[in-house]
């Protein structure tokens, strides 16, 4: 099954295929942003360590990449969304516990994008619940 396949798809794991392909997306592009523009928004945000952009946009690529191979499963697998959903709440977590100690080294362009990012990436975490639950109760 391909994308466009994954996304039309009329089976009952559509809302699931659907919100995993646009938290792909949204990782694909936070990735690419983070890997190609990773100095400029380094310096913007005034993080300390110039390589951590590359390797978090690094990191989100592939994980876009897992991302789109489950959704593009014949039958997506229960058991890797929920290990997406675990993934998406430990960003969300981690990014919380990680406020305290950088709001006093990041802009405040730096806070806000740590917060808007966690929120988006918190909603895919939930319309994936939809998903699965969705999946299950049909």
């Amino acid at each position: 099954m391909n994308i466009k396949s994954a996304w039309t798809t009329p089976a009952r794991s559509q809302l699931l295929r659907r919100v995993l392909l646009g938290n792909a997306a949204f990782s694909t592009t936070t990735g690419a942003i983070c890997l190609l523009d990773g100095a400029a928004l380094t310096q913007m945000f005034n993080m300390p360590d110039p390589l951590l952009l590359p390797g978090l946009g690094i990191q989100l690529l592939l994980f876009a990449a897992f991302i789109v191979w489950i959704a593009t499963r014949q039958n997506v697998s229960l058991a890797l969304a929920w290990t997406i959903i675990a993934l998406d709440f430990g960003w969300v977590a981690g990014s919380a516990a990680l406020l305290p100690f950088v709001s006093d080294i990041l802009t405040t362009s730096g806070i806000t994008a740590m917060i808007v990012i966690a929120a988006g990436v918190s909603a895919f975490a939930v319309g994936q619940i939809a998903g699965v639950r969705q999946l299950q109760h049909s």
